[in-house]
């Protein structure tokens, strides 16, 4: 049994997405995501920004396409300045001007375990910046105790069997302003994959669990 391109759909809503396979704390993951065209413009050589944390603080601090003084900046983003990448940024005249934002608009990070709890504990080690999906086989007897899980961490839970997909349990989609930077550099994860990996728009099948 194979989960198919319009379970995908059926999880955001759209048929307007990409998907993007990854491997994210050692686990394959499927990044459900919309592509956002002034930033695939701006980054023509497929340019993604690096890991660290406080250049997507420094960054969103910043008005996008806004010329800021730099004698405005904090010490510690006058530290951080240096590393922002050229091509995401802009300086003339003693003033900065931010030109990168998120370079996909992510929708959906989708786990499929071996059962209901494998697939949940690889949702739940996954950014708390992005929606989560754990796909699982028939639940049986475990479903009360499986619904109640999810909605508990915040985890959308889907089951799947006869080759249909159930969602029991919706994902929290609402991302605090707090992990809004985490929720940037995911996308930056999903848009490098999506360029070293996949070409083409149609979400690639995934092997289902075996039901039981």
């Amino acid at each position: 049994m194979e989960i198919q391109p319009a379970h995908f759909h059926q999880f955001v809503g759209s048929t307007d997405v990409s998907t993007v396979e990854m491997n994210l704390r050692g686990g394959s993951v499927t990044a459900v995501y919309r592509p956002v065209e002034e930033q695939q413009a701006l980054r023509t050589a497929g340019e993604a920004l690096g890991p660290r944390l406080g250049v997507y603080e420094f960054l969103q601090a910043l008005p996008l396409g806004e010329w800021v003084p730099i004698n405005t900046l904090s010490d510690r983003e006058r530290r951080i300045l240096p590393a922002v990448p050229t091509w995401a940024r802009r300086r003339r005249s003693g003033q900065l001007l931010r030109l990168a934002d998120r370079p996909v608009r992510l929708g959906l990070l989708v786990t499929v375990g071996a059962d209901w709890l494998d697939s949940l504990e690889r949702a739940c080690v996954l950014s708390l910046g992005a929606p989560r999906m754990a796909v699982c086989s028939g639940l049986s007897g475990d479903r009360e105790r499986a619904v109640w899980e999810a909605d508990y961490r915040g985890v959308g839970l889907a089951e799947h069997r006869d080759g249909e997909l159930r969602v029991l349990v919706s994902p929290r989609t609402t991302v605090p302003e707090s992990l809004a930077s985490l929720r940037w550099r995911m996308a930056e994860r999903v848009f490098a994959a999506s360029q070293g990996k996949f070409k083409t728009q149609n979400p690639p099948r995934i092997a289902a669990p075996a039901e039981v």
